[in-house]
């Protein structure tokens, strides 16, 4: 079965959530806390977030849409990011990134 990225909200984690994505937190410049893609939430590293004020996360679940339904989907996310950057050159390196970063965010 395929794998889905979704980013959550802190108070939507629970234990035994696998991250998608490396959660890096940083204070005052020195890394205070670091967990890898792959890393399974335990209630520690839960607490560890909370007290750190981690706002979100990325994980990493199995995808139960079928292949129709996750096009459908990303066809829906893309027509509403080409109104959104309607005006917008996307000829532009910077500017492309930034249209691509929404879209991976949007459609994971």
């Amino acid at each position: 079965m395929a794998l889905r990225q979704r980013y959550l909200p802190l108070f939507e984690l629970r234990a035994g959530m696998t991250l998608g994505r490396p959660i890096t937190l940083m204070e005052r410049g020195v890394v205070v806390l670091n967990l890898p893609a792959g890393h399974v939430l335990s209630e520690v590293s839960l607490t560890q977030l909370r007290v750190r004020h981690a706002e979100f996360a990325c994980v990493s679940e199995e995808d139960e849409r079928d292949e129709t339904l996750r096009r459908q989907e990303r066809d829906l996310q893309e027509a509403r990011l080409a109104a959104i950057f309607r005006q917008a050159d996307l000829s532009h390196p910077e500017t492309r990134a930034l249209y691509e970063a929404v879209l991976a965010y949007r459609t994971c």
